[in-house]
């Protein structure tokens, strides 16, 4: 079963290091202006903010060896989903109808305009992994939310765990709540409507992957406009090199988690992150964001 582990910022590093990593090595340098925003946005909260500030849940083995096993060859099967989208492929206006990522109906559909950049660009290990966009050349998503919540109706056992986990709170004592099969099992048929209840809440659902170079770098990240965010971890760590999610603490010091292949982060949306750099190997993840709960259709 899965543990939920509260986190607590740990202490300024003692060695000559700017901030640890995971495995107290030295966290990478890239990150320093992201950790510089985090500090000036700390300085400016008040002091209710400070006191409200939660930190992010750490959920082991939140899906199993065989679930992410499942969501990687289903993914990954032919025919199911697209090989990126780009304008040297010919798409010059793009094109690919994605499921919404801004809108409550997931179910409407919209365009997505080509990467970022351009296919022969991209990093060797990433041409052949599913995907919509390149946001750069050692990073690319496929939204799985996407084909009336393809996720949802394929993957029901990983969904279970990731939409239960997504309840944890740290005063439930390290148990992950197990949804009413009625609740998940809504919006698994292709004829359900669109406010099923088990999907209402749902923005995203997302499969990263990043290659030598890529990373998750941006100072002031958020995902900005969901509630909640959980990000679990696909790849194994011993296979790759650098690629830790990184939050702040206090004082915006950087907290880079320790993550093993199944083990989740779930944190509030708002709450900066980053992913440091990929060194070696490719690093796989599956984010899901919620809508907030009070927001209006």
């Amino acid at each position: 079963m899965a543990k939920v582990e509260p986190i607590t910022s740990p202490p300024p590093p003692s060695s000559s290091f700017w901030a640890l990593n995971s495995n107290d090595g030295e966290l990478d340098l890239a990150l320093q202006a992201a950790q510089r925003e985090a500090e000036r946005e700390y300085l400016e909260d008040d002091e209710e903010q400070r006191d409200n500030h939660e930190e992010p849940l750490i959920l082991r083995n939140l899906l199993s060896d065989e679930q992410i096993a499942q969501i990687l060859r289903e993914a990954s099967a032919d025919g199911v989903w697209p090989r990126g989208i780009y304008k040297d492929d010919g798409n010059d206006d793009a094109a690919e109808p994605l499921g919404d990522h801004n809108n409550n109906n997931n179910n409407d559909q919209e365009e997505l305009p080509a990467s970022a950049v351009d296919r022969s660009a991209l990093c060797h290990e990433l041409r052949s992994v599913p995907h919509h966009f390149a946001w750069t050349e050692g990073h690319v998503v496929l939204y799985m939310h996407n084909n009336k919540h393809w996720f949802v109706r394929t993957l029901t056992d990983a969904w279970s765990a990731i939409r239960g986990g997504m309840e944890a709170r740290p005063w439930m004592n390290g148990a992950i709540p197990i949804l009413d099969t009625d609740f998940l099992a809504v919006g698994c048929n292709d004829d359900d409507d669109e406010d099923d209840p088990s999907m209402a809440r749902v923005r995203t659902v997302e499969l990263h992957h990043y290659g030598v170079g890529g990373g998750l770098l941006t100072p002031g990240h958020r995902d900005c406009g969901s509630e909640l965010t959980i990000s679990v971890l696909l790849s194994d760590s011993d296979r790759v090199s650098g690629g830790d999610f990184v939050t702040y603490g206090s004082k915006g010091v950087p907290v880079a988690h320790k993550l093993n292949r199944g083990d989740a982060i779930l944190f509030r949306s708002e709450m900066l992150h980053n992913i440091s750099t990929i060194t070696a190997g490719v690093r796989k993840s599956l984010v899901v964001e919620l809508w907030p709960s009070n927001r209006s259709s």
